[in-house]
Protein backbone atom coordinates (compact mmCIF):
# COMPACT_ATOMS: atom_id res chain seq x y z
CA UNK A 1 0.00 0.00 0.00
CA UNK A 2 1.27 3.46 -0.88
CA UNK A 3 1.93 5.73 2.00
CA UNK A 4 1.57 9.48 1.70
CA UNK A 5 5.34 9.84 1.98
CA UNK A 6 5.88 7.51 -1.01
CA UNK A 7 3.41 9.52 -3.09
CA UNK A 8 5.16 12.78 -2.26
CA UNK A 9 8.58 11.32 -3.11
CA UNK A 10 7.31 9.92 -6.43
CA UNK A 11 5.73 13.28 -7.25
CA UNK A 12 8.99 15.12 -6.54
CA UNK A 13 11.04 12.66 -8.61
CA UNK A 14 8.72 12.82 -11.60
CA UNK A 15 8.55 16.62 -11.23
CA UNK A 16 12.33 16.87 -11.37
CA UNK A 17 12.51 14.48 -14.31
CA UNK A 18 9.95 16.50 -16.28
CA UNK A 19 11.63 19.78 -15.34
CA UNK A 20 15.11 18.75 -16.45
CA UNK A 21 13.80 17.04 -19.57
CA UNK A 22 11.90 20.23 -20.44
CA UNK A 23 15.06 22.29 -19.96
CA UNK A 24 17.01 19.92 -22.22
CA UNK A 25 14.28 20.07 -24.88
CA UNK A 26 14.22 23.86 -24.64
CA UNK A 27 17.97 23.96 -25.31
CA UNK A 28 17.64 21.58 -28.27
CA UNK A 29 14.71 23.51 -29.75
CA UNK A 30 16.49 26.82 -29.19
CA UNK A 31 19.48 25.46 -31.08
CA UNK A 32 17.19 24.41 -33.90
CA UNK A 33 15.29 27.70 -34.06
CA UNK A 34 18.23 30.11 -33.74
CA UNK A 35 21.26 28.22 -35.08
CA UNK A 36 20.07 25.63 -37.59
CA UNK A 37 17.11 27.44 -39.10
CA UNK A 38 18.53 30.46 -40.91
CA UNK A 39 17.95 32.39 -44.12
CA UNK A 40 19.86 29.91 -46.28
CA UNK A 41 17.68 27.01 -45.15
CA UNK A 42 14.47 29.00 -45.66
CA UNK A 43 15.63 30.14 -49.10
CA UNK A 44 16.30 26.54 -50.08
CA UNK A 45 12.94 25.47 -48.66
CA UNK A 46 11.04 28.08 -50.65
CA UNK A 47 12.91 27.57 -53.93
CA UNK A 48 12.55 23.79 -53.72
CA UNK A 49 8.77 24.33 -53.71
CA UNK A 50 8.86 26.78 -56.63
CA UNK A 51 8.16 29.82 -54.45
CA UNK A 52 10.05 33.04 -55.08
CA UNK A 53 12.54 33.37 -52.25
CA UNK A 54 12.43 37.14 -52.02
CA UNK A 55 14.06 38.84 -49.09
CA UNK A 56 10.62 39.71 -47.75
CA UNK A 57 9.26 36.15 -48.08
CA UNK A 58 12.29 34.62 -46.37
CA UNK A 59 12.16 37.17 -43.56
CA UNK A 60 8.43 36.70 -42.99
CA UNK A 61 8.72 32.90 -42.94
CA UNK A 62 11.68 32.99 -40.58
CA UNK A 63 10.05 35.52 -38.25
CA UNK A 64 6.77 33.64 -38.00
CA UNK A 65 8.51 30.31 -37.47
CA UNK A 66 10.78 31.77 -34.81
CA UNK A 67 7.88 33.48 -33.05
CA UNK A 68 6.10 30.15 -32.76
CA UNK A 69 9.38 28.61 -31.63
CA UNK A 70 9.82 31.21 -28.91
CA UNK A 71 6.36 30.39 -27.60
CA UNK A 72 7.32 26.72 -27.38
CA UNK A 73 10.62 27.63 -25.71
CA UNK A 74 8.77 29.59 -23.05
CA UNK A 75 6.31 26.73 -22.60
CA UNK A 76 9.18 24.25 -22.20
CA UNK A 77 10.79 26.53 -19.63
CA UNK A 78 7.53 26.51 -17.65
CA UNK A 79 8.42 22.90 -16.98
CA UNK A 80 11.08 24.13 -14.54
CA UNK A 81 8.25 25.06 -12.18
CA UNK A 82 7.75 21.31 -11.65
CA UNK A 83 10.90 21.24 -9.52
CA UNK A 84 9.10 23.20 -6.79
CA UNK A 85 5.41 22.75 -7.48
CA UNK A 86 3.73 19.62 -8.88
CA UNK A 87 0.30 21.11 -9.57
CA UNK A 88 -2.11 19.10 -11.78
CA UNK A 89 -2.70 22.12 -14.03
CA UNK A 90 1.05 22.29 -14.74
CA UNK A 91 1.01 18.58 -15.59
CA UNK A 92 -1.76 18.96 -18.15
CA UNK A 93 -0.30 22.17 -19.56
CA UNK A 94 3.03 20.46 -20.18
CA UNK A 95 1.27 17.43 -21.62
CA UNK A 96 -0.50 19.72 -24.11
CA UNK A 97 2.80 21.44 -24.95
CA UNK A 98 4.56 18.14 -25.66
CA UNK A 99 1.71 16.79 -27.80
CA UNK A 100 1.25 20.01 -29.77
CA UNK A 101 5.01 20.37 -30.30
CA UNK A 102 5.14 16.83 -31.66
CA UNK A 103 2.29 17.45 -34.08
CA UNK A 104 3.46 20.94 -35.08
CA UNK A 105 6.96 19.65 -35.81
CA UNK A 106 5.75 16.50 -37.58
CA UNK A 107 3.57 18.52 -39.97
CA UNK A 108 6.48 20.69 -41.09
CA UNK A 109 9.36 18.28 -40.61
CA UNK A 110 9.76 16.69 -44.04
CA UNK A 111 10.48 19.72 -46.23
CA UNK A 112 12.45 21.51 -43.52
CA UNK A 113 14.64 18.48 -42.82
CA UNK A 114 15.34 18.12 -46.56
CA UNK A 115 16.41 21.75 -46.78
CA UNK A 116 18.62 21.48 -43.70
CA UNK A 117 20.35 18.40 -45.10
CA UNK A 118 20.71 20.07 -48.52
CA UNK A 119 22.13 23.35 -47.19
CA UNK A 120 24.00 22.23 -44.07
CA UNK A 121 24.35 18.56 -43.08
CA UNK A 122 22.45 15.64 -41.62
CA UNK A 123 23.94 16.33 -38.18
CA UNK A 124 22.25 19.73 -38.10
CA UNK A 125 18.88 17.94 -38.08
CA UNK A 126 19.65 16.28 -34.74
CA UNK A 127 18.25 19.10 -32.54
CA UNK A 128 14.92 18.82 -34.35
CA UNK A 129 14.89 15.01 -34.16
CA UNK A 130 15.79 15.10 -30.46
CA UNK A 131 13.06 17.65 -29.74
CA UNK A 132 10.48 15.66 -31.69
CA UNK A 133 11.36 12.33 -30.07
CA UNK A 134 11.77 13.85 -26.60
CA UNK A 135 8.40 15.58 -26.72
CA UNK A 136 6.69 12.41 -27.86
CA UNK A 137 8.41 10.29 -25.19
CA UNK A 138 7.55 12.76 -22.43
CA UNK A 139 3.93 12.97 -23.58
CA UNK A 140 3.67 9.17 -23.56
CA UNK A 141 5.36 8.99 -20.15
CA UNK A 142 2.87 11.49 -18.75
CA UNK A 143 -0.08 9.70 -20.32
CA UNK A 144 1.01 6.32 -18.94
CA UNK A 145 1.57 7.77 -15.46
CA UNK A 146 -1.85 9.45 -15.56
CA UNK A 147 -3.56 6.21 -16.53
CA UNK A 148 -1.56 3.97 -14.18
CA UNK A 149 -1.81 6.16 -11.07
CA UNK A 150 -5.08 7.90 -11.96
CA UNK A 151 -3.32 11.07 -10.90
CA UNK A 152 -0.62 13.49 -11.97
CA UNK A 153 3.08 13.56 -11.13
CA UNK A 154 3.13 9.85 -10.31
CA UNK A 155 1.22 10.25 -7.01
Amino acid sequence: MDTENNKVMRAKKSGRFIAYASLFLAMMYGTYIFVVLDKSVITDLLTSHQIDATKNAVGNFLNSYRLTGIMYLLAYLCGLIAIWNQHPYLWWFLFAVYISQTFFTAVNAGPILQSIVHVKSFYMTLPLWITLAGSLILALYMLIISIKRKSTFNR
